[in-house]
């Protein structure tokens, strides 16, 4: 019989079942808490497994995690209101996350830790870099599938775009980046990291005008955290050479 149960466990899907039914059963003798346990575990791990595949989906770069942070090396930046943002209530109220500021600072390790923390609490993540987003849009316009690609990335929680600034827009991706963000107003969350101070902005947009608009938008209702206490990895490397030596 137990093998018959456990071939029905795995036909139906019920890993958790097959793995711990032998050893729940040996310890319980009440058949009616042998499943009450064995529901719980199989929920825990359908639920794990979700995490897991939302992770995978959001295309993290790598895998950073708020317990990963390093507040000695990032002095100025406010624990308190970060443990406020992991609790995702800002995703949850469609608010925006703008980190501005030195790079090597730390800015994208916060945001794809927050990215980790939303796929736990059950939203939908998606990471870009800048010019990753950029490039896909202008591919997506050409090929006369933008608004099918801009529905799909409305429907995102929370939209992280990681090193805004580092490489000028063509004319057609800041427009079509404005739109990302127009759409996304007061409907989705978005985490920007830059290493440009507002006013620099448009050296990205190229417009003003639209600068202006798009930051208008991202801005409003929105937590902006300044790094400015230079790069970390640079320190580091310096005090490495200095250690060797």
């Amino acid at each position: 019989m137990t093998q018959e149960l456990l071939s029905l466990f795995n036909e139906l899907k019920l890993k958790a079942f097959a793995d711990n039914f032998e050893q729940i059963a040996a310890s319980e003798e009440n058949i009616n808490k042998v499943f009450l346990t064995l529901c719980q575990l199989e929920i825990e791990r359908r639920f794990n497994t979700k995490i897991r595949r939302k992770i995978k989906d959001a295309s993290f770069p790598k895998i950073k995690t708020l317990a990963m942070l390093d507040y000695q090396k990032a002095p100025r930046l406010p624990k308190n209101k970060v443990l406020e943002l992991a609790e995702g209530k800002f995703i949850s109220q469609k608010q925006n996350l703008i980190l501005v500021g030195d790079s090597g600072g730390g800015k994208t390790h916060l945001a794809i830790a927050l990215g980790i923390v939303a796929c736990q609490l059950g939203h939908s993540v998606k990471f870009y870099t800048a010019c990753q987003l950029a490039n896909n849009l202008v591919k997506e316009f050409d090929d006369g599938n933008i608004e099918k690609w801009m529905a799909k990335l409305k429907k995102y929680s929370l939209l992280i775009v990681d090193e805004l600034g580092y490489i000028p827009f063509s004319k057609k991706a800041a427009e079509l980046m404005f739109q990302v963000v127009s759409d996304r107003y007061e409907s989705g969350s978005v985490i920007i990291t830059s290493n440009l101070n507002f006013s620099k902005w448009t050296e990205v947009f190229i417009d003003k005008t639209m600068t202006t608009a798009l930051l208008d938008r991202l801005t409003h209702n929105a937590t902006i955290i300044k790094y400015d206490w230079g790069s970390i990895r640079f320190n580091q490397a310096v005090e490495a050479s200095i250690n060797n030596h």
